[in-house]
């Protein structure tokens, strides 16, 4: 069974959306324990790394189902 390029990202794409409401819901929840962060990187360069992450690990587990 081939997977497309396209699908992968359309899996992590969602993923991420996904995740990104979960968050939202628990700092909605803990508006009193506000804290001050820094960041060193920006924001579209944290999405590149996340991106790349998924897409490996979801490449290296489509690999070892193929193999079986």
């Amino acid at each position: 069974m081939t997977i497309s390029d396209y699908q992968i990202s359309s899996v992590i794409r969602n993923y991420v959306k996904n995740m990104r409401g979960k968050l939202d819901a628990v700092y909605a929840g803990a508006e009193e324990f506000e804290t001050e962060d820094q960041s060193t990187i920006s924001e579209e360069g944290m999405k590149r790394m996340v991106y790349e992450r998924i897409g490996e690990k979801m490449t290296e587990r489509l690999k070892k189902h193929e193999a079986k």
